[in-house]
């Protein structure tokens, strides 16, 4: 297999080499036949979804699908716009020039994508990538066997190898390919792998994208419509069953209203799911055995705490929509990892202040979600705290606007994409002066005199 990848690798710097990728019309194409494969085998998809992670293909296609094809219209109608070289001002001090940006390619690029959404977390970098006139060899992740070979075929049957081709990732393969030397690389998972990821980065000097994750809250004030916010974090939370980068890890509540929030949260719960969740068809399972042991080892560990859910089913791998409410955090084994599945932990707060204080005391999320009316708080919250991107009043849907970065801060991410900033991702912008022959102002030359110099000091004080 090693000797297979260094085949492609090579075979992708000759077609970069040789210029195939970086005009117009052939990034235009590329973006066309993207759209055109994933439209042919759009049921197909649909399909391995549904097996590999229990999604129902409505949820499949507001997530992953039809989000990929707006991100590939976008791409379509603008980027002749992002291609232009843009003009900026020039100062007076370098008169007669002119001055300009341009963007090229960054060159051959490695995309590592993610189980949990493995449509959306593949193709949206691969947008950026082709947009920006680069080669992109994608890793797949191995957790989702059925989506990748449906990819497989498909890419293999569209794309020529040397432009755009995928691979099933394993621990090995990717050290092996995290050696080579790539000219971008754009990884999505966890700060843990990401860390590794970006070492093996830095060999090369090698610019990096990290997409990844950690323990984002949901803050629910006193001053909060708490039926709109119970409905809003419910959907966020268990939406892909909790298997979401961006999903309320925790929540934050007012102790005046947490019984009743607590009350309009399992009201939530079962509005969308039912008053049985394992039967229902609109609520998946966890990706593997592995990932469903580590959860349920929550729920043991958290188990007097559990005030809503808590069954699970090894066999089917069924963890149900589970609320935990505790005093402290340190009392429950979910709040000291990113819990990444169906458990949401409730703690009560006294003060806003002491609710920023339990934030601050983690990494940066890459996500925050203030429930208030109280615009006065709205913007206490986003000015005090640091995270990557923020729904106020509703959650996650700040990434499914296009005219939005989404990445993350610190722990959380290094780096953005989505529409413009995708192009962005996987270019260089070259600063461009163009000077005219005809002056040269001598004040910038030896030999220096006492008007040359006051003429500077004029200029630039």
């Amino acid at each position: 297999m090693q000797d297979h990848l260094m085949k492609l690798i090579e075979r992708q710097r000759a077609y970069y080499q040789n210029g195939h990728t970086h005009s117009y019309n052939a990034r235009i194409k590329a973006l066309k036949q993207l759209k055109t494969m994933l439209k042919q085998h759009e049921p197909a998809i649909l399909k391995a979804l549904e097996k590999d992670l229990g999604k129902h293909p409505n949820e499949s296609y507001l997530t992953e699908i039809g989000v990929t094809y707006d991100s590939i219209n976008y791409m379509l109608k603008h980027l002749k716009s992002l291609m232009k070289p843009k003009r900026v001002k020039t100062p007076l001090t370098l008169f007669p020039a002119t001055s300009q940006i341009m963007t090229e390619p960054l060159g051959n690029s490695l995309i590592m994508s993610a189980f949990n959404y493995p449509i959306l977390l593949s193709f949206d970098p691969i947008v950026g990538a082709l947009a920006g006139g680069n080669t992109a060899l994608v890793a797949l992740s191995e957790y989702t066997p059925t989506v990748n070979q449906v990819l497989l075929q498909a890419i293999s049957a569209t794309f020529d190898a040397g432009l755009l081709t995928f691979f099933e990732s394993s621990i090995e393969r990717n050290t092996f390919v995290l050696a080579q030397r790539f000219d971008k690389i754009f990884f999505t998972g966890s700060p843990k792998v990401g860390k590794i990821v970006y070492q093996a980065a830095s060999q090369h000097l090698t610019p990096v994208t990290l997409e990844l994750g950690g323990k984002s809250p949901a803050l629910v004030t006193a001053n909060a419509n708490l039926t709109h916010a119970a409905q809003r974090i419910a959907w966020g939370k268990f939406i892909n069953t909790g298997q979401t980068c961006v999903a309320p890890d925790y929540c934050l509540v007012d102790r005046q209203v947490l019984p009743e929030f607590v009350e309009a949260l399992k009201s939530a719960i079962i509005a969308l799911y039912g008053q049985d969740t394992k039967q229902n068809k609109d609520y998946g399972k966890i990706v593997n055995q592995a990932a469903w042991q580590r959860l349920n080892s929550l729920l043991v560990a958290d188990a007097s705490y559990i005030v809503a859910g808590g069954s699970s089913d090894e066999a089917t791998r069924y963890i149900e929509p589970t609320l935990l409410v505790a005093d402290d955090l340190k009392e429950l084994a979910s709040m000291q990892e990113e819990i990444f599945g169906p458990i949401l932990p409730i703690l009560p707060f006294d003060t806003i202040e002491e609710a920023v204080t339990i934030i601050k005391g983690f990494e940066q999320p890459l996500a925050f979600y203030p429930f208030t009316a109280n615009k006065k708080e709205q913007t206490y919250l986003l000015d005090t705290l640091s995270f990557g991107g923020a729904t106020v009043n509703d959650t996650i849907l700040h990434l499914a606007n296009i005219h939005l970065p989404f990445g993350g801060v610190g722990n959380s991410g290094i780096g953005h994409y989505h529409g413009a900033y995708s192009y962005e991702a996987f270019t260089h912008q070259k600063a461009v002066l163009k000077r005219q022959t005809w002056l040269t102002l001598p004040v910038m030359n030896a030999p220096y005199t006492v008007m040359k110099d006051k003429v500077i000091r004029k200029l630039l004080k």
